[in-house]
């Protein structure tokens, strides 16, 4: 009899470098890599239903039933292991929404779970059911280590487990619940060093290739500089100064929520002839401005880090496959026009880098290194005052055990930065999540009040586009 297969993703035995810098970084609690997504439901999903939903999901994404088996030395990539004690139970939780049941109140029941530490001994993630929500709608937020998936591959795997009815679906896939591995810290040593044994013939081809390449010493010197003009840039060596009002740094994490019609950026991006992306930055940058001008402090640039997708076509969905762009942010353009050309411009050259990929390329020295050592390098490369990231989302109504998923809200990790932008489009919707650093933001609701009032500058752009086109707003909702 045939048995259904899971889905192909993150099926990788172990760790990519990237994974592992990831994952050994957060020895330092400041650069912990947790990201979340908050989902709105329509209404209360049935709670029978919901578990029964994340046993399927767990065995049609085997990777949520695999714990991290790191080497005795915390040296090398580690292991993802079957964790033989999973317990939904542990992982899939229920709660109740208390004071006034408002998105103010979510949000700050979300900041409080995504604050606190994942067991690294469990699979690294958590999901939580918000009920009480006011008229009978729910909310559910899922957090999990930056480690098991980028944003892009997350959002290809949540497509493909939430539902596109709200009745059940008897007829869909069921593969088996996988077996467990019985994996130790040496075995994954073992591999490590086999490993490593087995990559010599590749580091004695590049090495050979290296040599080669300098019968054309001309190219082979051109090359070298323009790579070595452009690591400091990738590196963050070279980033313009911090703003002065957003200096500090702490533990703790604030949310806040906003939505417009993705129809509405898209008409600004086309008034412009920019991209969705460049409006995007435009916006948030053009709200960082307004608040560095609210509170009397003037400055012409600021430090912004994106990251850029380097997932292949043939790439396993899983796993990060992200480089860094670095960005001088232009907050001393008002005209919102010519800040997002700026953007634009900028962008571009960051895609270009020779050194774009340097993470990855180092990825694998970096890795060997102990997590004392790698949370110094990340804290020392990231200290911007803004990371955005936009992903895309899913173009079709979902559901979860009955439930209509109505919003869907990202909040990144803060590795060392101010703030963290992320922008999902789901179904229409492009939703916004912005985390920042509580020291670091020190008027959140005037901030909160700037980003709208930028995003609706490059907004009001859309009016350029034709007569007969409005232009859209942004709406905060906590």
């Amino acid at each position: 009899m045939s048995t259904d297969k899971p889905l192909d993703v993150a099926n990788d035995p172990y760790m990519s470098a990237v994974d592992t810098i990831m994952w050994r970084g957060g020895f330092d609690r400041r650069l912990r890599s947790t990201i979340s997504v908050l989902e709105i439901y329509d209404c209360a999903p049935d709670w029978d239903r919901l578990m029964a939903a994340h046993e399927w999901a767990s065995r049609m994404a085997p990777r949520f039933q695999q714990r991290v088996i790191d080497s005795p030395f915390g040296t090398g990539t580690p292991s993802w292991a079957i964790d033989p004690d999973f317990d939904l139970h542990y992982h899939v939780r229920r709660i109740r929404l208390g004071g006034d049941g408002s998105m103010r109140e979510l949000l700050a029941t979300c900041e409080q779970i995504a604050m606190t530490a994942l067991d690294p001994e469990r699979p690294p993630w958590e999901g939580t059911l918000i009920e009480g929500l006011p008229d009978g709608k729910a909310a559910y937020f899922l957090k999990s280590h930056h480690a098991l998936t980028d944003g892009m591959a997350a959002i290809m795997v949540l497509a493909q487990l939430h539902s596109r009815t709200r009745e059940p679906m008897p007829d869909k896939p069921q593969p088996p619940r996988p077996a467990p591995d019985h994996i130790s810290a040496i075995d994954t040593l073992r591999r490590q060093v086999i490993d490593e044994v087995q990559s010599i013939p590749g580091q004695v081809d590049t090495a050979f290739r290296a040599v080669r390449s300098l019968i054309h010493p001309r190219t082979a010197l051109s090359q070298t500089l323009r790579y070595g003009r452009s690591l400091p840039r990738v590196a963050g060596l070279v980033s313009p100064p911090g703003s002065p009002l957003m200096k500090e740094r702490s533990l703790s994490w604030r949310f806040s929520a906003f939505e417009v019609p993705f129809t509405d950026l898209k008409a600004a991006a086309t008034a412009m002839r920019a991209s969705i992306n460049d409006v995007y930055l435009g916006g948030l940058i053009g709200g960082f401005r307004l608040y560095h001008e609210k509170l009397g402090t003037e400055i012409e640039t600021m430090p912004v880090c994106i990251p850029i997708s380097v997932r292949k076509p043939d790439d396993p969905v899983g796993g990060n496959r992200i480089a860094v762009g670095r960005l001088a942010g232009p907050i001393g353009i008002a005209d919102p026009f010519e800040r997002v050309l700026t953007v634009r411009e900028q962008v571009r050259a960051a895609r270009t880098e020779p050194a774009v990929d340097v993470f990855n390329t180092l990825g694998p020295v970096l890795a060997w290194l102990p997590g004392q050592v790698i949370a110094q390098f990340s804290g020392a490369t990231s200290q911007n005052d803004l990371q955005a990231s936009n992903v895309p989302g899913i173009p079709w109504d979902t559901y979860v055990a009955g439930a209509k998923v109505e919003r869907m809200f990202p909040f990144g990790p803060l590795p060392g930065c101010a703030v963290m932008a992320t922008l999902i489009t789901h179904n229409g919707i492009a939703c916004l999540g912005i985390n920042h650093d509580a020291a670091s933001i020190t008027e959140p609701e005037l901030f909160a009040e700037c980003l709208v009032d930028g995003f609706n500058e490059v907004l009001a752009l859309a009016a350029d586009g034709g007569p007969g086109v409005v232009p859209g707003t942004l709406k905060r909702l906590g």
